[in-house]
């Protein structure tokens, strides 16, 4: 086969066609990315908003202190300072369904000298959480008022959904035990 005979052919075709749908896919997915980018910031200053309602600001993101921040079934992935002087912490809790995680906003008052959960939000989760629409907020306010990890029975705060309760829970007694250690 000559050159000539290959610029003829019907692979060739293919091939150009083929490269030319790449490019106009790669060139609109840079652009749909721009469009939608979320910055870091912005998360932060939704997950307040989502918490604590309109006209709570962030003071200051706080330093993780790795040593605290890790235990055998959650992590504490940020650490906010608000103006009211309130902490909020967004932790994953782990061991939900198929094994999945779950971050929550856990935000915390100081009460009598003491860090206690004033209210705790979903943020995210995996995809296998499948049983997440069972998650009601009264079943997330059983954990308003504590300061020590809590002993809830993940069946208290969702009938049907344990594990992804387990994986909230989880979340909950990270976000206590950071706090209960930095404070």
């Amino acid at each position: 086969m000559t050159v000539k005979q290959f610029l003829h052919s019907k692979i060739f075709r293919c091939i150009v066609v083929l490269l030319c749908i790449a490019l106009v896919s790669g060139g609109l997915l840079a652009i749909l990315n721009d469009l939608w980018y979320v910055s870091d910031e912005e998360l932060i200053q939704r997950g307040i908003k989502e918490v604590c309602g309109d006209g709570v600001a962030l003071k200051e993101i706080c330093t993780i202190n790795e040593a605290y921040a890790k235990t055998d079934d959650g992590e504490v992935k940020q650490v906010l300072l608000l103006d009211t002087g309130d902490y909020l912490v967004k932790a994953q809790g782990k061991h939900g369904f198929q094994e999945g995680n779950v971050s929550c906003y856990v935000l915390f008052h100081l009460e009598d000298s003491v860090y206690k959960v004033q209210k705790v939000s979903v943020a995210e989760y995996s995809s296998s959480q499948t049983l997440m629409s069972k998650i009601t907020d009264s079943g997330l306010a059983k954990f308003i008022g504590l300061s020590d990890q809590s002993t809830i029975n993940p069946k208290e705060i969702a009938t049907g959904a344990s594990y992804s309760s387990t994986a909230i829970k989880n979340a909950v007694n990270a976000a206590i035990a950071y706090i209960q250690t930095m404070n």
